[in-house]
C-alpha cells in the first residue's frame, strides 16, 4: 500500500510540475508586455496569478517530501550530527540548542528533514520574544528515545494539538506562509520508524513536541 502511495504521490507531483511552471513563465512574460495597459486592476490579477502559482509550487515541494517519509530507513544517524547541520542552516535570530543527543535507527536524511520542520515550525509561530528550540532525549523503555522540542512561540489551543499533524491542517489559517504539511511529514517519519508523536501547547505558553525513535 505504501508503494502504491508513493508512486501516486511522485507521478502526481511530477505531471503537475510542467504546466505549473508554465503558467508561472507566460503570466510572468503577459505581465511585462502588459505593464500599465491593463490598469491597477489588470495588474492586480496578474499578481493574485503569480502569488497562487507561488502557493502551489511551495504544496508540490510539500507533497513531495511527503512522499518521501514514507518510505522507511534501516540506517542509523545521530540526532546530534543532524540538529548541527540544520541549525548551520538556519537564517534566523533565534536559538536553538540540544546536547548528548542520542544515536537513532533513521537515516540522516531523515533526521534532518524531521527537525527541519519542528524548529522551522517553532520559529514560524515566534512570539515576540526572541526564539528560544531546546531539543533534549531521554530513554524511553529498552531500545527506544524520547526526544522533546520546546519552544517559546505564541502556542496554540490544547485542542487542536492532535489535529496540527494532519496533512494539509492550518490551525492559524492563512495567516502564516506554507503548505501544512510540515507536522504531517513528521508524524510520517516518526510512525513508518515505529514511534509516535505528540504536541502540548497552550496560547501564550510554546509548545512541546515529544517523538520517540528506535535506538540505534
Amino acid at each position: 500500500m505504501i508503494d502504491r502511495d508513493t508512486e501516486f504521490l511522485d507521478r502526481l507531483v511530477h505531471d503537475l510540475r510542467e504546466p505549473l511552471r508554465s503558467i508561472g513563465v507566460f503570466t510572468e512574460v503577459l505581465a511585462d508586455i502588459a505593464k500599465g495597459r491593463l490598469g491597477e486592476e489588470g495588474d492586480r490579477v496578474l499578481s493574485e496569478i503569480l502569488a497562487g502559482t507561488s502557493r502551489m509550487t511551495t504544496l508540490l515541494k510539500g507533497l513531495s517530501d511527503y512522499s518521501l517519509t514514507l518510505r522507511g530507513s534501516s540506517e542509523s544517524a545521530s540526532l546530534q550530527s543532524a540538529l548541527a547541520i540544520v541549525v548551520a542552516n538556519l537564517d534566523a535570530d533565534a536559538t536553538v540548542s540540544g546536547i548528548d543527543l542520542p544515536e537513532v535507527n533513521v537515516s540522516l536524511e531523515r533526521l534532518i528533514q524531521l527537525l527541519e520542520n519542528l524548529i522551522g515550525n517553532s520559529l514560524r509561530f515566534r512570539s515576540e520574544a526572541t526564539p528560544v528550540v531546546r531539543i533534549s532525549a531521554r530513554p524511553e523503555g529498552p531500545g527506544v528515545w524520547a526526544i522533546q522540542v520546546e519552544d517559546n512561540g505564541i502556542g496554540i489551543s490544547p485542542e487542536n494539538c492532535d489535529a496540527v499533524f494532519k496533512p494539509f491542517m492550518k490551525v492559524e489559517g492563512k495567516k502564516y506562509p506554507g503548505a501544512g504539511l510540515g507536522l504531517a511529514i513528521c508524524k510520517s517519519i516518526v510512525e513508518i520508524h515505529g514511534g509516535t508523536i505528540r504536541m502540548e501547547s497552550a496560547p501564550g505558553r510554546g509548545s512541546i513536541c515529544t517523538f520517540t525513535l528506535p535506538a540505534a
